[in-house]
Formats: structure tokens, C-alpha cells, sequence
């Protein structure tokens, strides 16, 4: 009786090769987040540029103004000063919102980056290095662009009060208007400088880290 041996079809392993092709992948979409975190960074400065320009454009023209007697009548000074911060306050305020906005999407993306692209890709450590530098920090949020939106949230109120001691009736209640602006304005500038806000820890995915653990 003859028996017949089965012939064992040798196994090909693949895995090195798909672990190759998800490597590229991945770093392909790191390369695209990248590229949309600076694409972002770039909107951010056209917005504090925009914001400089049309606050120092309306302190100039009103400057101008107060200081010329006869462009402005002494009686009118304080309205007409206290109507121009309520309006920088309205370019002010819409800013800091577009740019608390945008540094929460450049963190969601970082902290998308340092969780799940660099821990799977060799030589990737950029977001994670950078996690651990910026949580060494008091507040997470932007130093430098939170002291100039402090400046910024401070200076229109320098000639309603000059234009105030310069009145001769003290017409203080037109002072109290601006107290909600300049605290709204303090509030957003205060997030955007150290990022203590709950929506800040939403975007860094810090949640998503403490899971992952």
C-alpha cells in the first residue's frame, strides 16, 4: 500500500512589508497635518496683523481729532472717544475669539500627531517633545501673543479717561459702558495666554492620552 505525503505549501509572511506600507501612510498624513498646522500658524499672524492695523488705525485718526480743537468739540470729546474703543473693542474681541480658536485646532492636531502617528513611526518626535516642554509651563496657551492682546485690551481706555478728567461735567456714567468690552476682552486675552479653560484640555486630546495609558 502506498501512502502519498501531503504537500506543505510554505507560509509567506507579509507583515514587514504591510508594516512598511502603514509607516508610509502614516507619514503621509503626518506630512499633511504638518503642512496644516503651519498653513494655520499662518492664519493666526494675518489675524493679529489685521488686528493691530485697523486698532492703531482708529487710535490715530481719534488722537488727531481730540487733540485738534477744532475737529471735535470739547462737549463731544467723551462720547466720541468712548463710541471709538466701544468700536475697537468690537474688532478686538471677535479676534481673540478667531485666535483662541485657531491655537485650539493647531493643539487638536499636535496632540493627534503625538498619539497616534509618532508612536507608530521611527524618528518622529517633534509633538511629543514639545508636549513635555509647554507642560513644564504654568499655562498652555500663547505668551507672547497673550501680552500684546493684553496691551491691546488695556489701550482703549486711555482716552476715554483722558477725555474724561478733560470734561468739565465728569460724565462718568459714560465709563461704565465699557466695563463689560474691557472685561470680555481680559477674559479671552487671560484664556488665550495661559489656556485654563476646559475646552484647552479637550484640545491638547489630553483625555484621549490618560485612556490610552
Amino acid at each position: 500500500m502506498v501512502t502519498t505525503k501531503k504537500r506543505v505549501r510554505p507560509t509567506i509572511v507579509k507583515a514587514p512589508q504591510m508594516t512598511v506600507k502603514v509607516s508610509e501612510g502614516l507619514f503621509e498624513e503626518y506630512k499633511t497635518l504638518r503642512s496644516e498646522i503651519l498653513q494655520t500658524q499662518g492664519q493666526r499672524m494675518q489675524i493679529i496683523s489685521l488686528t493691530v492695523g485697523a486698532v492703531g488705525g482708529l487710535l490715530t485718526i481719534t488722537v488727531q481729532g481730540v487733540l485738534s480743537s477744532t475737529s471735535i468739540p470739547s462737549d463731544k470729546t467723551l462720547p466720541v472717544v468712548v463710541g471709538v474703543a466701544v468700536a475697537i473693542y468690537a474688532i478686538l474681541i471677535p479676534s481673540l475669539i478667531m485666535m483662541v480658536s485657531t491655537q485650539k485646532g493647531i493643539q487638536r492636531i499636535g496632540g493627534y500627531i503625538r498619539l497616534f502617528i509618532e508612536p507608530k513611526v521611527p524618528g518622529l518626535h517633534w509633538e511629543g517633545f514639545w508636549h513635555e516642554v509647554r507642560s513644564e509651563r504654568s499655562g498652555q496657551g500663547l505668551y507672547a501673543l497673550g501680552v500684546i492682546y493684553y496691551f491691546l485690551s488695556v489701550l482703549p481706555l486711555l482716552l476715554p479717561l483722558y477725555a474724561f478728567f478733560q470734561d468739565p461735567q465728569r460724565r462718568w456714567y459714560m465709563l461704565i459702558v465699557l466695563i463689560p468690552f474691557v472685561v470680555w476682552a481680559l477674559y479671552l486675552t487671560h484664556d488665550l495666554w495661559s489656556g485654563v479653560s476646559k475646552d484647552w484640555k479637550r484640545a491638547r486630546l489630553e483625555d484621549d492620552a490618560e485612556l490610552r495609558k
